[in-house]
């Protein structure tokens, strides 16, 4: 009786046993294809998805990237021997490892990715073949998407408490909304003419006399910017002021390039241009390193406040589309549609607030 209570116990564990290797083997399985999921965030961080390149232009097998890999060729396996087989240059990338879609491999190592037919079909490779999107190498799957892969997920510190203090306010935070424009300069500033009729922007920052307020303090001065979603170019123009309709809708972009100007305020609001930052390139829901004005704070007789004005904005979101590289060219910024809108938070941290680098 003992002895066939240990042999179910020991048939038991065998189970147990083969069971775990075997989930353990089919995890190892899955995790061996990183690009498998192009969905999600995966849209825009996996290489060899779609949005990879325009979130990150310089990354590997982008168009802003300086790597380039190569191609194996010839290569038999004869009763246990390896003959053959050459390793060469290719502009098309890293196909010894191939992560890339251009690679003529890449469906057959990452059988679910993006592109990737259950019949093995690449369709980076063959975007005529039954069940790929198409001949043509320059339409987007994603057209008409404002956002294929979901918004970016970015990332912005959250302030502090400066060095010394127990305590300190919330920093400062408006929003401006602004049309693109075709050509010419992109600016927001609170002295523009037009500015009282600025649409979804804070009540702040729409005229000099509010703005100066914003931007209130003695000695300590810091701001940064907060680039938001790209505004539904499928909605009204009740989006942001001075959008021309209607238009056609592109997938929203990932970054904004833009520089700060800095004015100074007299006690009649008048302005007097004091510098210029940047260029500062920051990507969707993420913020930008601090900029430091306090240097410029009283640096003109009569000068009692400073405002700030976003200049020269432009953005990732005017690449192409390849059937073998996903979104490429988008380290090329260029200045927003007239037909869409770009949206950013300021912060600003002051004497008595929290802080931030």
């Amino acid at each position: 009786m003992k002895y066939q209570f240990k042999v179910i116990l020991w048939a038991i564990f065998t189970l147990t046993l083969a069971a775990c290797q075997e989930k353990t083997v089919t995890k190892n399985s899955n995790s061996s294809n990183p690009y498998s999921n192009c969905s999600g965030q995966g849209y825009w961080t996996s290489p060899g998805c779609p949005g990879f390149c325009q979130n990150n232009p310089a990354g590997y097998g982008c168009a802003g990237s300086t790597t380039t890999g190569g191609t194996t060729t010839g290569g038999t396996t004869t009763s246990g021997s390896t003959t053959g087989g050459t390793t060469g240059t290719s502009s098309g990338g890293n196909c010894i490892a191939p992560v890339l879609p251009s690679c003529p491999n890449y469906c057959t190592v990452y059988p679910g990715a993006y592109g990737c037919l259950a019949n093995g079909t690449n369709c980076n490779l063959t975007p005529s073949a039954s069940g790929c999107p198409g001949s043509s190498t320059t339409v987007n799957p994603n057209w008409g998407v404002q956002y294929p892969g979901g918004v970016p997920q970015g990332t912005c510190s959250e302030p502090t408490i400066p060095e010394g203090m127990e305590s300190a306010f919330n920093t400062r935070k408006g929003t401006i909304t602004l049309a693109g424009l075709t050509t010419g300069s992109i600016l927001y500033s609170p002295f523009a003419p037009e500015a009282p009729n600025y649409l979804n922007t804070s009540p702040m920052l729409k005229s000099v006399a509010q703005a100066k307020v914003f931007y209130m303090t003695d000695s300590t001065l810091k701001v940064r910017f907060k680039v938001k979603p790209q505004p539904d170019a499928a909605q009204t123009d009740t989006m942001c002021y001075g959008r021309n309709m209607p238009a056609s809708t592109i997938p929203g972009y990932t970054k904004l390039q833009y520089y700060v100007k800095v004015y100074g305020v007299n006690a009649s609001n008048a302005v007097t241009f004091l510098d210029t930052k940047g260029p500062f390139t920051t990507g969707v829901n993420s913020c930008s390193s601090a900029v430091d004005l306090s240097q410029y704070i009283n640096q003109n007789p009569g000068q009692i406040g400073l405002v700030v004005a976003v200049d020269q904005v432009k953005a990732n979101q005017n690449c192409w589309w390849s059937a073998t590289t996903g979104f490429s060219g988008c380290n090329m910024y260029k200045n927003i549609r007239s037909f869409d809108c770009w949206a950013m938070d300021i912060e600003v941290a002051a004497d008595g607030t929290k802080t931030f680098d």
